[in-house]
């Protein structure tokens, strides 16, 4: 940062502004040279406090005005003096002196005194000096500084000066700045001077404290590097010197002909190879270039592109620090925070809204430099950063002394360009639609609408990469209307194409872009902390008051509803707790030290959920008050106080499209036989064999396997998620052969046709299988009821507490593409009208599914020590990624093995994360299942159900054999009839052409009868084909 700021601000707070001395009547010459300002100092220091004595001599020049500020100082003494020999004692007035022009030269004499005590930016202390703010009576203009100090035994003392080291006599140095500048700092110490030559006539030194004398020599060679890369880079450093300067305060100032650094961070990595850098161009930029703060503060942006962002891009990280910086902006500017970048004007920490406005100056104003740069070219941009320098060097500069370098560097009109990103609020916003694939002179021509989602369209140059089997085509979009027709001409078929792969400007990322990280909650306007119990506030206190009490709620986790977890931005203080449990499972076993955790919320992934994990208040102690500075991670851990651990979660660059998958293939000698393949199988306790459910192939392989993995091991069982848990009183009898049941008798007891309504002779062949041999199945799955339930109602907020208390507490909804894939299939489910319920509640009833399974697994397993387990599932639900297998795993160290039935109709891309082993298994389909011609409805009466005629099919039998419309079916071969999976049961076996025998009950002249008929079955019409 450069020391401009800090003094400029000051005469916006003191008020109201009161007039010192008469006002002379003759119009006032304009000054010809600035103000001379001459400051003598000494210094009683203390270990609590410290103070200054100082006094002023300001040389007025003719015609010239001057506003002073005395913040926090005592005056012991005033007097004004002009040319004339007249003499005025002067007061300020609300810590304000105001004088106005004068046609003739005028001193000011000022004494004071200051104390300080435990200030941010100033110290008077036994072990140094630091003053940064308010140490002087603050003028409002540029003035060419003369300091003396009279200093402690053994200090030496730097400040803004033409020649280093300052002139020293006994205690006393002495120093001059020919330069005018609107402030100068101090700082004095026990330091120990070392110096390297940079070329002639320019040395840079360093000023450390005895304790870190080994620093110097690295920091001193970075300062040269840094020095004669920029003088290529911008022109002549505008000094004479540069000095590394150690501060007893945590600082970060760049001033001209020195910088102050800290002295609890020199040793840090990135001071060295990236602070230091930033603030040595500061010396071009905010210092010998100031700022024109009325039009808005380009420098931190500049400094922060050529600096930081250089470095980064350097080392092959442009693109991923171009991403953070974007997320950075999307975390804590929204449209209550959002500013102009115009507007930016302070960096100050302290200044309301400080992390937007930060995020506006550093963050867009950078991405805003690299977007011209990209527009323009290197080659114009670097001519105009020099033309910029070069021109207004020794003065003051805006945006549109900028805009006027880069377009004559360029050679172009910039107007548009300065115009849209310097005073407008949003970003853009890019989306696509309409894409196609034709041909054009016998060549692909991929073509598709480029939208800006915007009220207005920006100018923009988006960059497109396209990816072909002839090699990858880079292209540049220009585009400057809100819908943008593109066809590009290519010589083979796309593959995918990708719109700003590099993140070359600031938009607005889409969900897969953007990652989930801890900035993100720090910035949200809508914090939800949740405490595992009230004892956790005070544990968690430093945490807290760090996070601060706006746009913050703070609950227990017993208050917590689903609805709350998903219209909220999570923190979660102690993860070890039920809601944090039931997104994301238990915490981690090794958790030591403090962790945090960060992850899209699984019930709103626009929002994100972060778990914090720590019992000892010494480390959330040292690490609270830092976590500012990780906003870019979504991975912490530290160890009493030192990080261990950081990761940023990967997610992808660019809007990107896929035009074809590729096909995977292998070697035919890398094909197993059956027995092979059983044999690895074998070795594992759990297989799970997934299936499309209408699959007779999948089927046929389940029971095949089965068969296989039983001659190596008999006890085996059979694990089902057709079944939910609660069947397993009635599958123990069938299977296990406790009581002889008829099939019918199963079927209608385990209600399968109510929970499955898949048909049943998929499975009879392993069920009887089973049955034959008395192997266990296990009902694997939750009550239908429940998951409906949770899925219409968005949550499980309307269970009772005695069905959530049954559930699953560990959920772990955040497995990686496990939303993803949820949130696709959720919206074929609307799209299909197969459910109204929102995403969350359809992620959640899906998750409970998955754990319900895996909790019965684990469970048979465990009490079942010598049991190998065959499951039964859709393909999704033995995903080994994301479905059944690491949930088992997380409750149970089990060997498992997931496989899979390939065709040539589905064949994942994803493979090695759906499976560990692959078959190409077929089977001819089942027989078709006859019809009987009825359209009926289930109707309820003194709370008996009861199947009604609603309409006689013209496709089959029905009406021939005389039923009407409003017979109720009391029979059917046999059965009796109450609802639709009685008459299933009936026609479990049935072929068409065969007779069923029904019986109906038929209201006769006021009399219901009982009539028998006999209804031949036919096979339903085929399916025709679309036109």
């Amino acid at each position: 940062m450069t020391f401009a700021r800090i003094f400029s601000a000051a005469f916006f707070f003191f008020v109201p502004l009161l007039l010192a001395g008469p006002v002379v009547a003759a119009t006032p010459q304009i000054p010809t040279e600035p103000d001379k300002y001459e400051l003598s100092l000494s210094f009683i220091p203390g270990e609590q406090s410290g103070k200054l004595t100082g006094t002023a001599k300001i040389t007025i020049m003719p015609g010239s005005r001057l506003t002073l500020a005395f913040p926090q100082m005592e005056i012991t003494g005033t007097l004004l003096r002009d040319s004339n020999g007249r003499e005025n004692e002067l007061l300020p007035i609300q810590d304000i002196l105001i004088l106005p022009a004068s046609p003739v030269k005028r001193t000011l004499y000022i004494s004071y005194t200051r104390t300080v005590e435990r200030e941010a930016d100033n110290l008077i202390s036994p072990a140094g000096i630091s003053l940064a703010s308010n140490w002087y009576p603050i003028p409002d203009q540029p003035m060419r500084y003369r300091l003396t100090a009279l200093l402690p035994d053994n200090f030496l003392a730097i400040t803004e000066a033409d020649a280093f080291p300052l002139t020293r006599r006994g205690n006393t140095v002495s120093s001059l700045f020919t330069q005018p500048v609107r402030g100068i700092h101090f700082a004095a110490g026990p330091y120990t001077i070392h110096k390297r030559q940079v070329r002639e006539n320019l040395f840079v030194y360093s000023m450390f404290f005895p304790e870190d004398m080994e620093l110097a020599e690295g920091y001193l060679q970075a300062a040269v590097e840094y020095l004669n890369r920029y003088e290529r880079q911008i022109g002549p450093y505008p000094y004479n010197h540069y000095v590394i300067v150690a501060n007893r305060l945590p600082t970060g100032f760049g001033m001209p002909t020195f910088t102050l650094l800290g002295q609890t961070v020199l040793r840090l990595p990135f001071i060295k190879d990236t602070s230091l850098g930033h603030e040595i161009v500061h010396s071009w930029f905010g210092n010998a270039v100031e700022v024109d703060y009325t039009t808005g503060n380009w420098c931190e942006g500049l400094t922060a592109f050529l600096a930081d962002h250089a470095f980064r891009e350097e080392k092959g990280e442009g693109i991923a620090d171009r991403k953070e910086s974007i997320v950075k902006y999307l975390s804590y500017v929204n449209e209550e925070t959002v500013i102009p970048l115009a507007e930016f004007t302070s960096a100050s920490h302290s200044q309301p809204m400080a992390e937007a406005k930060r995020a506006v100056g550093y963050n867009r104003g950078a991405l805003f430099f690299h977007e011209l740069r990209e527009k323009i070219g290197r080659s114009a941009f670097q001519e105009g950063l020099r033309k910029f320098y070069t021109d207004n060097n020794g003065r003051t500069a805006g945006w549109d002394d900028l805009r006027q370098s880069f377009a004559a560097a360029a050679k172009t009109d910039l107007d548009r360009f300065f115009e849209e990103r310097l005073e407008r609020k949003d970003i853009p916003s890019v989306a696509v639609k309409d894409i196609a694939i034709t041909t054009q002179n016998n060549h692909p021509l991929l073509t598709f609408t480029l939208l800006q989602q915007t009220e207005e369209p920006y100018s923009l140059v988006v960059p497109l990469h396209i990816r072909s089997m002839a090699g990858d085509k880079i292209l540049k979009l220009k585009v400057d209307q809100l819908s943008t027709p593109v066809a590009i001409p290519l010589e083979q078929h796309p593959l995918a194409f990708t719109l700003d792969p590099r993140h070359d400007f600031l938009r607005q990322l889409a969900p897969e872009e953007l990652p989930a990280v801890w900035s993100r909650f720090m910035g949200s306007d809508k914090k939800l902390i949740i405490l595992a119990g009230e004892n956790y506030r005070d544990l968690y206190r430093p945490l807290l008051e760090t996070i601060g009490e706006e746009n913050t709620v703070i609950i227990t986790a017993e208050k917590v509803t689903d609805k709350t977890l998903a219209e909220n931005d999570l923190l979660f203080l102690g993860s070890d707790q039920p809601p944090a449990r039931a997104l994301f499972g238990p915490p981690p076993a090794d958790g030591s030290g403090f962790i945090l955790d960060v992850r899209r919320n699984p019930l709103n992934p626009d929002n994100v959920a972060v778990r914090v994990t720590s019992d000892d208040p010494t480390d959330i102690l040292a690490v609270a008050g830092r976590l500012s500075h990780y906003g870019k991670y979504s991975f912490l851990q530290f160890n009493k106080g030192r990080h261990t651990d950081k990761r940023i979660q990967p997610v992808q660059s660019g809007l990107h499209f896929v035009l074809e998958d590729l096909p995977q293939g292998g070697a035919a000698t890398d094909l197993s036989s059956f027995d092979r393949i059983v044999d690895k199988l074998a070795e594992a306790r759990v297989i799970y064999i997934g299936e499309t459910h209408t699959s007779s192939a999948d089927h046929l392989l389940q029971l095949r396997i089965i068969e296989a993995l039983y001659r190596k091991n008999p006890q085996l069982a059979i694990g089902m998620e057709m079944f939910p848990a609660a069947a397993q009183p009635v599958l123990d009898r069938y299977t296990l052969g406790h009581e002889q049941l008829d099939e019918r008798i199963f079927l209608k007891e385990s209600d399968y046709f109510n929970v499955w309504r898949y048909d049943y002779r998929y499975y009879r062949d392993i069920l009887n299988f089973a049955k034959n041999f008395r192997l266990p199945v296990v009902g694997l799955n939750l009550d239908r009821q429940i998951v409906s339930e949770v899925f219409r109602a968005g949550g499980t907020d309307s269970l009772s507490p005695e069905i959530r208390a049954s559930l699953p507490q560990d959920r772990d909804l955040d497995l990686e593409g496990y939303i993803d894939r949820l949130s696709e299939i959720h919206t074929v489910h609307i799209e299909g009208n197969h459910g109204s319920g929102a995403a969350s509640g359809f992620i959640q009833a899906q998750a409970l599914w998955d754990e319900t399974m895996a909790q019965n697994i684990a469970r048979f397993l465990a009490e079942n020590p010598g049991y190998q387990m065959v499951v039964l599932a859709g393909t999704q639900h033995t995903r080994k990624d994301s479905g059944i297998p690491p949930r088992v795993a997380r409750r149970l160290p089990v060997g498992q093995f997931s496989v899979v039935n390939l065709s040539s109709e589905r064949s994942p891309l994803d493979l090695q994360r759906i499976s560990d082993y692959y078959f190409f298994a077929s089977s001819p389909d089942l027989p078709v299942n006859p019809k009987i011609g009825l359209i009926l409805d289930t109707e309820t009466k003194d709370g008996h159900s009861f199947l009604k005629i609603d309409q006689i099919s013209p496709h089959g039998k029905a009406g021939a054999a005389g039923l009407l419309k409003g017979d109720i079916l009391k029979e059917a071969g046999g059965v009796a009839l109450a609802n639709m999976a009685d008459l299933q049961i009936a026609m479990l076996d049935a072929k068409p052409g065969d007779i069923l025998s029904v019986k109906v009950i038929r209201k006769i002249h006021d009399e219901e009868r009982i009539l028998d008929f006999q209804v031949e079955l036919t096979a339903p019409p085929p399916s025709l084909p679309h036109p």
